[in-house]
């Protein structure tokens, strides 16, 4: 599984020469250290993007249209995308359903300490002339 999920990340960080660098209007989610947008049959939009944080980030309240995968590099985080708060570790992932609202202070979770560091690798879609996160009051 370790293996495929590299062979993939290598082969879109290959195609980045092609890749259009996604410029986000919208606030940005804490730690982002890259995304590349990738054009998909020029209907939807693939977002690869590289996260480093430290510390309890609270980002604001937002979803995703269409569903997203997290997989955590290093470090640990948390999710309740299950339905229940979870702690992930190094080589683990989540799938983040379309339309589910999460962040901000009311959905902050679990703390994992002010040193506690963590890098995932975020993988959205989105069609063409939609926004990948919607941030919401």
């Amino acid at each position: 599984m370790k293996l495929r999920l590299i062979a993939i990340t290598a082969i879109l960080m290959q195609c980045s020469a092609y890749a259009e660098h996604h410029e986000a209007d919208e606030p940005a989610i804490a730690g982002m250290v890259f995304s590349e947008t990738f054009d998909l049959a020029g209907e939807v939009d693939l977002y690869v993007e590289r996260y480093k944080s430290c510390g309890d980030t609270v980002n604001p309240k937002h979803y995703h249209p269409m569903g997203t995968l997290v997989y955590v590099l290093d470090g640990k985080a948390v999710s309740d995308a299950s339905g229940e708060w979870q702690e992930y570790g190094a080589d683990s992932y989540w799938f983040e359903p379309s339309e589910w609202v999460h962040g901000g202070a009311d959905n902050s979770g679990p703390s994992l300490g002010d040193e506690q560091c963590r890098e995932t690798l975020v993988i959205r879609a989105a069609r063409k002339g939609e926004a990948a996160t919607v941030f919401v009051e």
